[in-house]
Protein backbone atom coordinates (compact mmCIF):
# COMPACT_ATOMS: atom_id res chain seq x y z
CA UNK A 1 0.00 0.00 0.00
CA UNK A 2 2.75 2.37 0.91
CA UNK A 3 3.90 1.82 -2.68
CA UNK A 4 1.07 2.53 -4.47
CA UNK A 5 0.80 5.90 -2.41
CA UNK A 6 4.41 6.83 -3.18
CA UNK A 7 3.22 5.90 -7.30
CA UNK A 8 0.44 8.15 -6.78
CA UNK A 9 2.55 11.10 -5.45
CA UNK A 10 4.69 10.79 -8.64
CA UNK A 11 2.26 10.63 -11.07
CA UNK A 12 1.27 13.62 -12.63
CA UNK A 13 -3.00 12.54 -13.04
CA UNK A 14 -2.80 11.21 -9.51
CA UNK A 15 -1.44 14.65 -8.52
CA UNK A 16 -4.00 16.80 -10.80
CA UNK A 17 -6.94 14.74 -8.86
CA UNK A 18 -5.62 15.61 -5.62
CA UNK A 19 -5.21 19.30 -6.52
CA UNK A 20 -9.42 18.66 -7.71
CA UNK A 21 -10.45 16.81 -4.61
CA UNK A 22 -9.14 20.25 -2.34
CA UNK A 23 -11.02 22.64 -4.42
CA UNK A 24 -14.05 20.43 -4.09
CA UNK A 25 -13.29 19.98 -0.57
CA UNK A 26 -13.95 23.91 -0.31
CA UNK A 27 -17.03 23.74 -2.57
CA UNK A 28 -18.52 20.69 -0.42
CA UNK A 29 -17.57 22.48 2.87
CA UNK A 30 -19.76 25.66 1.35
CA UNK A 31 -22.42 24.04 -0.15
CA UNK A 32 -22.67 20.54 1.32
CA UNK A 33 -22.88 18.66 -1.87
CA UNK A 34 -20.47 18.79 -4.97
CA UNK A 35 -17.80 15.73 -4.28
CA UNK A 36 -18.96 13.17 -6.90
CA UNK A 37 -20.09 16.44 -9.24
CA UNK A 38 -16.68 17.14 -9.53
CA UNK A 39 -13.96 14.66 -8.31
CA UNK A 40 -16.23 11.80 -10.16
CA UNK A 41 -15.65 13.19 -13.93
CA UNK A 42 -11.86 13.96 -13.81
CA UNK A 43 -10.86 10.77 -11.93
CA UNK A 44 -13.10 9.21 -14.39
CA UNK A 45 -11.29 10.51 -17.47
CA UNK A 46 -7.47 9.93 -15.69
CA UNK A 47 -8.30 6.66 -14.10
CA UNK A 48 -11.55 4.50 -14.46
CA UNK A 49 -14.61 5.20 -13.60
CA UNK A 50 -14.88 2.30 -10.87
CA UNK A 51 -11.53 3.92 -9.47
CA UNK A 52 -13.11 7.57 -9.14
CA UNK A 53 -16.29 6.36 -7.39
CA UNK A 54 -14.56 4.06 -5.02
CA UNK A 55 -12.03 7.27 -5.10
CA UNK A 56 -15.32 9.78 -4.17
CA UNK A 57 -16.75 6.99 -1.32
CA UNK A 58 -13.31 6.73 0.53
CA UNK A 59 -12.74 11.12 0.62
CA UNK A 60 -16.63 11.35 1.44
CA UNK A 61 -16.75 9.49 4.47
CA UNK A 62 -14.46 9.85 7.45
CA UNK A 63 -13.34 13.64 6.68
CA UNK A 64 -16.96 14.09 6.22
CA UNK A 65 -18.04 13.25 9.81
CA UNK A 66 -17.13 17.19 11.54
CA UNK A 67 -19.12 18.18 8.97
CA UNK A 68 -22.26 16.76 9.64
CA UNK A 69 -21.53 17.09 13.68
CA UNK A 70 -22.14 20.84 12.71
CA UNK A 71 -25.03 20.55 10.79
CA UNK A 72 -26.75 18.05 12.94
CA UNK A 73 -29.20 21.18 14.43
CA UNK A 74 -30.22 22.28 11.49
CA UNK A 75 -30.92 18.73 9.59
CA UNK A 76 -34.66 18.44 8.55
CA UNK A 77 -34.92 14.38 9.83
CA UNK A 78 -38.24 13.86 8.69
CA UNK A 79 -37.12 15.12 5.35
CA UNK A 80 -34.14 13.47 5.34
CA UNK A 81 -34.40 9.89 6.40
CA UNK A 82 -37.11 9.02 3.50
CA UNK A 83 -34.51 9.75 1.49
CA UNK A 84 -32.54 7.39 2.73
CA UNK A 85 -34.87 5.07 2.66
CA UNK A 86 -35.19 5.28 -0.94
CA UNK A 87 -31.67 5.24 -1.52
CA UNK A 88 -31.37 1.86 -0.07
CA UNK A 89 -34.35 0.40 -2.67
CA UNK A 90 -32.40 1.07 -5.72
CA UNK A 91 -28.57 1.22 -4.68
CA UNK A 92 -28.13 -2.61 -5.70
CA UNK A 93 -29.46 -1.94 -9.01
CA UNK A 94 -27.00 1.14 -9.28
CA UNK A 95 -24.15 -0.94 -8.47
CA UNK A 96 -25.03 -3.72 -10.70
CA UNK A 97 -25.06 -1.36 -13.66
CA UNK A 98 -21.90 0.37 -12.82
CA UNK A 99 -20.40 -3.55 -13.01
CA UNK A 100 -22.30 -4.65 -16.33
CA UNK A 101 -23.93 -1.93 -18.47
CA UNK A 102 -22.27 0.09 -21.20
CA UNK A 103 -20.76 3.17 -19.00
CA UNK A 104 -21.01 6.08 -21.77
CA UNK A 105 -24.64 5.57 -22.94
CA UNK A 106 -25.64 6.03 -18.80
CA UNK A 107 -23.06 8.92 -18.85
CA UNK A 108 -25.38 10.69 -21.91
CA UNK A 109 -28.61 9.98 -19.94
CA UNK A 110 -27.49 11.69 -16.44
CA UNK A 111 -25.65 14.55 -17.74
CA UNK A 112 -28.78 15.24 -20.17
CA UNK A 113 -31.18 14.82 -17.17
CA UNK A 114 -28.94 16.82 -14.77
CA UNK A 115 -28.81 19.94 -17.24
CA UNK A 116 -32.24 19.91 -17.76
CA UNK A 117 -33.40 19.92 -14.38
CA UNK A 118 -31.03 22.38 -13.25
CA UNK A 119 -32.31 24.84 -16.34
CA UNK A 120 -36.10 24.32 -14.91
CA UNK A 121 -34.97 25.21 -11.39
CA UNK A 122 -32.68 28.45 -12.82
CA UNK A 123 -35.54 29.52 -14.34
CA UNK A 124 -37.88 29.60 -11.33
CA UNK A 125 -39.28 26.29 -11.40
CA UNK A 126 -41.59 25.87 -8.07
CA UNK A 127 -42.36 22.22 -7.15
CA UNK A 128 -45.73 22.33 -5.43
CA UNK A 129 -47.21 19.08 -5.68
CA UNK A 130 -47.35 16.73 -2.70
CA UNK A 131 -44.10 15.90 -0.46
CA UNK A 132 -45.62 12.75 0.62
CA UNK A 133 -43.02 10.11 2.08
CA UNK A 134 -43.89 8.17 -1.32
CA UNK A 135 -42.66 11.01 -2.80
CA UNK A 136 -39.63 11.10 -0.62
CA UNK A 137 -38.64 8.03 -1.33
CA UNK A 138 -38.90 7.80 -5.09
CA UNK A 139 -36.27 10.53 -5.14
CA UNK A 140 -34.14 8.77 -2.64
CA UNK A 141 -34.21 5.67 -4.94
CA UNK A 142 -33.30 8.00 -8.08
CA UNK A 143 -30.42 9.61 -5.59
CA UNK A 144 -29.31 5.80 -4.91
CA UNK A 145 -29.51 4.18 -8.50
CA UNK A 146 -27.47 7.19 -9.76
CA UNK A 147 -25.14 7.43 -6.76
CA UNK A 148 -24.20 3.98 -7.36
CA UNK A 149 -23.98 3.59 -11.10
CA UNK A 150 -22.50 6.91 -11.35
CA UNK A 151 -21.26 9.07 -8.32
CA UNK A 152 -24.37 11.22 -8.93
CA UNK A 153 -26.47 11.44 -5.81
CA UNK A 154 -26.97 14.60 -5.09
CA UNK A 155 -29.12 15.84 -8.13
CA UNK A 156 -31.94 14.60 -7.22
CA UNK A 157 -31.78 15.45 -3.51
CA UNK A 158 -30.90 18.83 -3.99
CA UNK A 159 -33.34 19.62 -6.75
CA UNK A 160 -36.08 17.99 -4.92
CA UNK A 161 -35.85 20.20 -1.86
CA UNK A 162 -34.32 23.68 -3.66
CA UNK A 163 -37.28 23.44 -5.74
CA UNK A 164 -39.31 24.18 -2.83
CA UNK A 165 -39.16 27.09 -0.32
CA UNK A 166 -36.99 25.53 2.28
CA UNK A 167 -33.69 28.10 3.22
CA UNK A 168 -30.02 27.82 2.19
CA UNK A 169 -28.74 26.74 5.82
CA UNK A 170 -31.49 23.59 5.79
CA UNK A 171 -30.74 22.44 2.04
CA UNK A 172 -27.27 22.71 2.83
CA UNK A 173 -27.71 20.81 6.42
CA UNK A 174 -30.10 18.30 4.80
CA UNK A 175 -27.46 17.71 2.18
CA UNK A 176 -24.65 17.06 4.69
CA UNK A 177 -26.51 14.51 6.49
CA UNK A 178 -28.33 12.98 3.92
CA UNK A 179 -24.72 12.75 1.65
CA UNK A 180 -22.94 11.14 4.82
CA UNK A 181 -25.23 8.49 5.83
CA UNK A 182 -25.41 7.05 1.88
CA UNK A 183 -21.78 7.44 1.72
CA UNK A 184 -21.76 4.29 4.98
CA UNK A 185 -24.27 2.90 2.73
CA UNK A 186 -22.31 2.77 -0.31
CA UNK A 187 -19.20 1.85 0.90
CA UNK A 188 -20.57 -1.05 2.25
CA UNK A 189 -22.32 -1.63 -1.08
CA UNK A 190 -18.93 -1.27 -3.16
CA UNK A 191 -17.21 -3.54 -0.92
CA UNK A 192 -19.48 -6.41 -1.37
CA UNK A 193 -19.76 -5.75 -4.52
CA UNK A 194 -15.66 -5.49 -4.97
CA UNK A 195 -15.52 -2.07 -6.51
CA UNK A 196 -12.56 -1.25 -3.91
CA UNK A 197 -8.97 -1.70 -5.33
CA UNK A 198 -5.61 -1.55 -3.58
CA UNK A 199 -4.79 1.48 -6.13
CA UNK A 200 -8.63 3.46 -5.10
CA UNK A 201 -7.54 2.87 -1.56
CA UNK A 202 -4.03 4.60 -1.65
CA UNK A 203 -5.34 7.09 -3.67
CA UNK A 204 -8.57 7.65 -1.71
CA UNK A 205 -6.16 7.35 1.92
CA UNK A 206 -3.82 10.24 -0.16
CA UNK A 207 -6.76 12.39 -1.07
CA UNK A 208 -8.29 12.57 2.76
CA UNK A 209 -5.80 15.36 3.97
CA UNK A 210 -6.43 18.18 1.09
CA UNK A 211 -10.13 16.96 1.04
CA UNK A 212 -10.23 17.79 4.82
CA UNK A 213 -8.29 20.97 4.47
CA UNK A 214 -11.02 22.10 2.26
CA UNK A 215 -13.77 21.52 3.93
CA UNK A 216 -12.82 23.38 6.86
CA UNK A 217 -12.60 26.25 4.57
CA UNK A 218 -15.30 25.83 2.58
CA UNK A 219 -17.62 25.61 6.20
CA UNK A 220 -15.96 29.37 6.92
CA UNK A 221 -17.39 30.25 3.37
CA UNK A 222 -20.89 29.83 4.52
CA UNK A 223 -21.14 31.86 7.18
CA UNK A 224 -22.97 34.91 6.23
CA UNK A 225 -23.52 33.93 2.63
CA UNK A 226 -26.97 34.51 1.62
CA UNK A 227 -29.65 33.05 -0.32
CA UNK A 228 -28.89 34.04 -3.42
CA UNK A 229 -24.91 33.10 -3.42
CA UNK A 230 -25.70 30.48 -2.48
CA UNK A 231 -28.18 29.22 -5.29
CA UNK A 232 -26.53 30.86 -8.01
CA UNK A 233 -23.02 28.46 -6.67
CA UNK A 234 -25.23 25.53 -6.22
CA UNK A 235 -27.29 25.56 -9.52
CA UNK A 236 -23.87 27.07 -11.54
CA UNK A 237 -21.77 23.85 -9.79
CA UNK A 238 -24.42 21.44 -11.06
CA UNK A 239 -24.74 22.35 -13.98
CA UNK A 240 -20.69 22.74 -14.37
CA UNK A 241 -20.35 19.13 -13.55
CA UNK A 242 -22.93 17.60 -15.91
CA UNK A 243 -20.85 19.64 -18.57
CA UNK A 244 -17.55 17.78 -17.10
CA UNK A 245 -19.05 14.52 -17.11
CA UNK A 246 -20.15 14.47 -20.95
CA UNK A 247 -18.19 11.86 -22.73
CA UNK A 248 -17.46 14.56 -25.40
CA UNK A 249 -15.07 15.88 -22.89
CA UNK A 250 -13.03 12.71 -21.98
CA UNK A 251 -10.16 13.26 -24.51
CA UNK A 252 -9.74 17.04 -23.31
CA UNK A 253 -9.61 15.86 -19.29
CA UNK A 254 -7.35 13.31 -20.45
Amino acid sequence: MIELIYAHLNNPASQIVLCVVFITGIVRGFSGFGTGMLVGPVTAALFTPKIALALIAIIDSVPAIALAWSARHKTQWREVLPLVLGYLVLMPLGIYVLKTAEPIAMRWFICISIMLAVTLLWGGFKYRGPRSKSVSVSVGATSGFMGAAAGLPGPPALLYWMAGDNKAAQVRANMIFYLFLTDIIILIGYYFGQIFTAEAIALGILAMLPYFIGLHIGAKFFIGASEVLYKRVAFSLILAASILALPLLDNVLR
